[in-house]
């Protein structure tokens, strides 16, 4: 079987709401079942889900420490489980995202999904979006040397 082809701006919405998913299981301390979740978010078997969304959720959940330590660098005022899951799994995927590549992202690309996505799931209505905006224009480094992901 192939890989089915979504967007881009697909891979990232299902991003955030497994990310968001995998939060609220790690806060009940229940188990994730990383497949099943993709399949059932995504609609495919596991198989035929998208290479590049599997490799973004397992890098994630790979290093979700490291990347909520150098968020946190970045939060004046605030530590980084004071912000809603949603909000949560919108960093720590746009700077995985990031970093991840080998070939560059263009920073404001990343900015750009990140604030639509927190403006669609985000609770805090401005508020919310103009924090993922501000936070991740300082932490996202455009010449990528802050953070080394496994």
């Amino acid at each position: 079987m192939e890989n089915v082809e979504i967007t881009r701006n697909k891979i990232h919405d299902y991003c955030v709401q497994l990310m968001y998913s995998f939060l609220i299981l790690q806060k009940s301390e229940s188990p994730i079942y990383f497949q099943d979740a993709v399949s059932n978010v995504v609609g495919l078997p596991y198989e035929e889900c998208d290479v590049y969304l599997k490799e973004v959720l397992i890098k994630c959940l790979k290093n979700e420490d490291k990347i909520i330590d150098y968020v946190s660098k970045f939060l004046n005022n605030w530590t980084f489980d004071r912000l809603n899951e949603t909000i949560q799994a919108i960093l720590i995927v746009a700077v995985c995202e990031y970093y991840l590549q080998s070939e560059p992202i263009d920073k404001a690309i990343i900015i750009n999904t990140s604030v639509k996505l927190s403006k669609r799931y985000g609770d805090g209505g401005q508020k919310d979006y103009k924090f993922v905006n501000a936070v991740l224009q300082n932490c996202l480094d455009d010449g990528r040397k802050n953070l080394l992901l496994d």
